[in-house]
């Protein structure tokens, strides 16, 4: 439950940096650019940002996608695994996407000609250790999970693709030494992002007071939680006291009438050998009022 916790905590956050820096058209652009670094004409102007909140009412939603005037459609996702239903979810918001574009122009399916959609485009950035990169969704095959339609593509060193994979690093990495998280752990993780991430590391240092809130419902969880376990092991404690002491009592309580028979029976014994009430009870340190109630075969209740 804890690690699930915390790795929602993490994916929410790099979800959060990916979403929020591609708002920006201009970043936007130079994504555009460095997937693209033939095209010396596109401009921020040409960039339209069509990231998907909603598809086919379900509420999915997809991480970017934009167009670059009426040349390109492009679709990216960032992720920390490699996921199989790629093509699925492309199929999705390529659908939602085209709608939409279609829609502004005033066309319909019915009045298409070849020219009137622009080229369309897919990628994922992978930014998990077994596998991180870019890959392209180069078709959509009639298997829906061929792998083979994922390739692998270069882009520029030190480019916002690389800033971002490295800041998912670090964020991965944040928690102690201990596998916990920690205010200062957090803090120094951002201060490390501004430090050599580029662009996306002062874009989620800007964000800091944002982003430490999404981990302060951890901290106070773990806080409660602590303070939770602390009050547990205390009422643990005192109803293990209460055990301990009822636990002795009762055992003490038939030591007593233990205790009581053996002095009983030595009493009798004594009393049988012609011994005398007095001489009895001074031996065995009875009361003689007890001892004189045995000898006359009434003894006394315990």
């Amino acid at each position: 439950m804890d690690d699930d916790r915390k790795k929602s905590i993490k994916r929410n956050v790099k979800d959060s940096i990916f979403v929020s820096f591609f708002r920006i058209r201009e970043n936007v652009l130079d994504l555009y650019k460095e997937l693209h670094p033939e095209d010396c004409e596109a401009s921020v102007e040409d960039v339209n940002i069509r990231t998907v909140k909603h598809v086919i009412a379900k509420g999915y939603a997809n991480d970017l996608g934009f167009t670059i005037g009426d040349k390109a459609i492009c679709l990216v996702e960032a992720q920390s695994y490699r996921f199989a239903s790629l093509q699925v979810r492309g199929l999705f918001y390529l659908t939602e996407t085209i709608t939409e574009y279609l829609n502004e122009k005033g066309q319909t399916v019915y009045n298409l000609k070849a020219g009137d959609v622009p080229e369309w485009e897919m990628y994922v950035v992978c930014t998990g250790s077994a596998g991180e990169g870019i890959l392209r969704l180069d078709h959509i095959t009639r298997d829906l999970f061929d792998k083979t339609a994922l390739i692998p593509i270069q882009t520029a060193k030190d480019g916002l693709i690389e800033e971002y994979i490295k800041a998912c690093h670090i964020i991965d990495s944040m928690a102690d030494g201990n596998g916990k998280y920690a205010r200062d752990a957090v803090s120094k993780a951002l201060d490390a992002c501004r430090d050599s991430c580029g662009r996306i590391g002062e874009f989620i240092y800007s964000r800091r007071s944002e982003i430490m809130g999404l981990y302060e419902q951890y901290f106070d969880e773990e806080e409660n939680r602590r303070a939770c376990m602390i009050g547990m092991r205390k009422e643990a404690r005192e109803e293990a006291q209460i055990i301990a002491m009822e636990e002795a009592r009762k055992t003490m309580e038939e030591d007593r009438r233990k205790n009581d028979s053996l002095l009983e029976s030595a009493a009798r014994k004594l009393l049988s050998k012609g011994m005398q009430p007095e001489e009895v009870s001074d031996i065995l340190s009875l009361p003689l009022e007890r001892v004189t109630a045995l000898a006359s075969g009434n003894p006394p209740e315990a």
